[in-house]
């Protein structure tokens, strides 16, 4: 069973990567790639994820491995996709910000507004959604299920986190709460 506290942290984690995308927008005209998971303790990392020469399929399972390691409970998810008919030549650039725990999620779409030279320069909300059925499951929900890692694995993936550590932000939630 999902607690109020539960709720409330992935409304708040999905509000902050929303807000935050939207300021990369205006400020940078680039949107990384990225997932930030919090463990039940406040522990939370910030992890650019651009830079990982993985197939999706795979990195999704190494993101699952990370959220594991670090005892997520909660999580956010960036990233961009494409959208539509390629033959009809109807293809939009969407942002989708997923945050989840292993019970719910909340799934956010924006078209990229993009300036004369191609920067990003806006994001026009395109609708949220919430829901609890794996069934329906974005392909961004990686709490959801139970998966085995083989050994090798753990070792590939083991060594690319620890590769990776250093350019991760490590911040703790509960002591922000505190000075509030």
């Amino acid at each position: 069973m999902q607690t109020i506290e539960s709720r409330a942290l992935l409304a708040e984690l999905f509000e902050e990567y929303s807000e935050w995308y939207y300021s990369l927008a205006e400020e940078n005209g680039v949107l990384p790639r990225s997932v930030s998971g919090v463990s039940d303790e406040g522990k939370q990392f910030i992890y650019m994820i651009d830079g990982l020469d993985l197939h999706h399929m795979v990195r999704n399972k190494y993101l699952r491995y990370v959220l594991d390691e670090h005892h997520s409970v909660a999580y956010a998810y960036g990233g961009l996709a494409l959208r539509g008919d390629s033959e009809q030549g109807e293809i939009e650039e969407v942002l989708d910000i997923v945050a989840a725990d292993s019970k719910r999620y909340i799934l956010g779409h924006w078209r990229l507004i993009r300036g004369e030279e191609g920067k990003i320069i806006g994001l026009m909300h395109m609708g949220t959604s919430e829901g609890d059925d794996p069934e329906k499951q974005p392909s961004a929900w990686f709490l959801a299920g139970a998966i085995r890692f083989t050994e090798p694995e753990k070792l590939k993936f083991g060594s690319i986190w620890e590769q990776a550590k250093g350019d991760v932000i490590f911040k703790d939630r509960s002591v922000a709460d505190e000075d509030d």
